[in-house]
């Protein structure tokens, strides 16, 4: 829309300097002269403007062809204009026109109203045009095909208008005015728009476009980021405890099977059990290994030991070792020790 505005700026600029930027040099078919000379063939385009830029690019547009009739006789003849760039058209090939203030004033003050280019062409009709040389200012034109200098002015700003606006070429001058406060509408909202989606953006208010896009981009993606790191972090910690929770039943399965076949073995006494099993959770290895250096208390006594009594000198040496490895009190032993001795009996 920007673009738009600034396209339609540039063709009312054109409008009130009074002097078209582009010139209808020669039509786009076969043409005549008024006075009867030609056919003249449909022009190459592309041919004379490569030609044009060959040559330098830079084609004088003077008054009456002063060129050719006064300057040959020793008179004067200033060039108005000069004409930089040339362009094809669907109507034929126009240029671009740089006026000298004089000609300027003389076109903007309709001294002259129409063109007459001079041509090199071949000697066989329809002739081939080989290049455009001049052109001149004048009120006698002899190729009526060609749009007079004011009409080529407000058809330039009117079809500069359509395109800027995204309008057909059937678009009237009531249609184009129109689009062209819609578009003035437009841009103002946009403008605001913009400063609020900035200053959202946490940039300055009049950022370039793509300047705001590439930091909102920027936002948006670090956005993202964090957002998905968060998630990450959630789904991790979650596993995480999963995970903790499956080793932890595990573990403690694995040690309450291991005590609870020592306690049955008679190995260890079953007021040891949640001592025990919380050992074997933690270091596994250990507890096994100690299991198996216990003797068993239950099936055929106390395995050659002496009878625990009143005295700890009951207990034998490998009691105390026991008790040592297992940090159990020496009475609370003896008196376990005493009851599954009963029961075995």
């Amino acid at each position: 829309m920007e673009k738009a505005i600034n396209s339609i700026i540039r063709a009312l600029n054109h409008s009130d300097a009074g002097a078209p930027e582009w010139l209808h040099l020669l039509p786009a078919t076969e043409f005549k002269g008024v006075d009867g000379r030609g056919p003249w063939a449909a022009p190459d385009m592309d041919a004379l403007i490569s030609t044009f830029n060959k040559e330098g690019g830079r084609v004088a547009v003077d008054e009456n062809h002063s060129t050719d009739l006064a300057a040959k006789q020793g008179h004067s003849a200033p060039a108005r204009g000069w004409i930089v760039e040339l362009e094809k058209r669907d109507d034929g090939l126009y240029g671009r026109v740089e006026w000298t203030p004089e000609g300027e004033r003389m076109v903007a003050a309709k001294e002259y109203g129409f063109l007459s280019p001079v041509l090199l062409h071949t000697l066989q009709k329809p002739y081939r045009i080989l290049k455009v040389a001049r052109v001149s200012l004048t009120n006698d034109p002899n190729i009526s095909h060609l749009k007079s200098l004011h009409s080529t002015e407000e058809t330039a700003m009117l079809e500069q208008l359509r395109k800027a606006l995204g309008l057909p070429e059937t678009a009237d001058e009531a249609t184009i005015l129109a689009a062209v406060a819609t578009a003035h509408t437009a841009q103002a909202g946009a403008a605001a728009l913009m400063a609020r989606i900035a200053e959202a953006a946490g940039v300055a208010r009049d950022t370039a476009p793509d300047a705001l896009v590439t930091a909102i981009h920027s936002r948006g993606k670090a956005t993202a980021t964090e957002a998905e790191n968060a998630e990450l972090k959630t789904q991790l910690t979650s596993l995480q405890s999963q995970l903790t929770a499956l080793a932890t039943t595990t573990a403690k399965d694995k040690a309450e099977a291991a005590i609870d076949g020592a306690i049955e073995a008679g190995k260890i006494v079953p007021a040891l059990r949640d001592h025990m099993i919380t050992r074997h959770m933690k270091n596994p290895a250990e507890v096994e290994s100690e299991i198996k250096l216990m003797p068993s208390l239950n099936a055929g006594g106390l395995g050659g030991r002496k009878q625990p009594g009143a005295d700890d000198n009951a207990l034998t040496a490998e009691d105390n070792e026991v008790m040592a490895m297992m940090g159990i009190d020496p009475k609370a032993y003896a008196d376990t020790a005493k009851a599954l001795h009963g029961k075995g009996n």
